[in-house]
């Protein structure tokens, strides 16, 4: 018990909250529209800012322009391995904005700014946690990574990045805007691409014209009825998933017979279902309507569904950690939204919880805010989970 009282009080005197604040603003300054920009800017401002305070970080690019951050910390003895991760990447601002946001302004409690809430502020949090762990002599045994990565709003560039290296760990954190609530799983999302090809022509003098579009209806139509029978495909933690045609677009005048007409789909993945499994369901669907010679089928992304036990260890340590810093007790839900946390907990088989400050409801949105306590509440979190989790066996 006096430890951990010795332990806290070094942290309450090494913690001060207008440097994460701080921290949180010059990223918001630091503009990585994605598309439109790139994290450079960004990326070499946390390299810079880990350097002062003794932490060597490299950049590991994904392409010109988009940067990973990589940062170790050592422990003071031997021992497992964590990352904490956040994207350097955010949506474009567009212009309805009130306010600048790219200044960081700070108004009534709260941090506004274009990736205040997604995810810039989880990033600040993770980066100033390891600045206190820094200055309190990393006392922990093993290793903490920081990992940020770029083009998370797009093409997933940095994390495909991050597959090609040996970069691994026992556990992740991945710091999306969670409200502070430990998120254990989330569905995952892939998304298809149909063309069905007509015959171009004269729509007063074709007879029978070859309609990319009617060929279109007959396949929607047999879409609809797949995802309707997808909502009874329901995983007890996630819900159902699901199927819909989200995009459409064809012909190419109001007197011509279309050549060709083009679908978007948004398809929503359970852990247990597959790729494979799920191309090919769609491909029976369209061929139930379709020759194979009249359509094409593409799919243009896909991330896995992601998991993890509610009662892993790393789950009961952020629970332990938020009850060493906060009153209010956190839940453990899911997350609504999709992220990236499959890259690690499928791809290399880390146990990944999402966890970090902000809401959802403020990502991509106009006037984007977070609130300041729960960016501060949030890297102290960080700090005493990284105190928890990295130990020696038999600690």
């Amino acid at each position: 018990m006096n430890s951990l009282r010795s332990i806290q009080e070094r942290i309450t005197a090494n913690f001060h909250q207008d440097e994460v604040i701080g921290i949180l603003r010059e990223l918001i300054q630091k503009q990585s529209e994605n598309p439109l920009g790139t994290e450079e800017e960004a990326g070499r401002y946390v390299q810079a800012l880990l350097a002062e305070h003794g932490i060597k970080a490299e950049l590991s690019w994904a392409a010109p322009g988009r940067p990973n951050v990589i940062a170790r910390l050592q422990g003071m003895r031997p021992g497992p391995s964590m990352i904490y991760n956040g994207h350097l990447d955010v949506v474009p601002a567009g212009n309805q904005w009130s306010m600048d946001p790219f200044a960081g302004i700070v108004q009534d409690g709260r941090v506004y700014g274009r990736g205040a809430a997604d995810m810039k502020s989880g990033v600040a949090a993770m980066i100033y946690a390891a600045i206190v762990l820094q200055r309190l002599g990393n006392p922990f045994a093993g290793e903490l990574i920081l990992f940020f990565n770029a083009d998370e709003e797009r093409g997933n560039l940095g994390m495909k990045h991050f597959l090609t290296t040996d970069l691994t760990a026992d556990w992740a954190v991945i710091s999306e805007p969670t409200e502070l609530n430990i998120c254990i799983a989330h569905r995952g999302v892939s998304r298809y691409r149909i063309q069905t090809l007509g015959t171009p022509g004269h729509a007063a003098v074709v007879t029978n014209p070859d309609n990319a579009i009617y060929k279109m209806n007959k396949i929607i139509h047999n879409l609809e009825s797949l995802g309707n029978s997808l909502k009874k495909r329901v995983d007890p933690l996630l819900g159902s998933a699901s199927l819909n045609v989200t995009q459409i677009q064809g012909g190419t005048a109001p007197n011509i017979v279309p050549g060709s007409c083009v679908i978007e789909i948004d398809r929503r993945i359970l852990p247990s279902e597959t790729y494979e499994e799920i191309l090919q369901e769609i491909r029976e669907c369209v061929e139930e309507v379709a020759d194979v010679s009249t359509y094409e089928l593409e799919c243009s992304s896909y991330l896995a569904a992601s998991q993890i036990a509610p009662d892993h260890p790393l789950v009961k340590g952020m629970e332990q950690a938020n009850r060493l810093v906060r009153e209010q007790p956190c839940q453990v839900k899911i997350f609504e939204a999709t992220c990236e946390a499959p890259f690690f907990s499928v791809d290399k088989g880390i146990p990944t919880v999402v966890f970090g400050p902000g809401s959802l409801s403020q990502a991509h949105v106009n006037d984007e805010y977070v609130e300041i306590a729960e960016v501060v509440d949030a890297s102290r979190i960080f700090v005493h989970l990284a105190l928890h989790m990295l130990r020696e066996q038999g600690e």
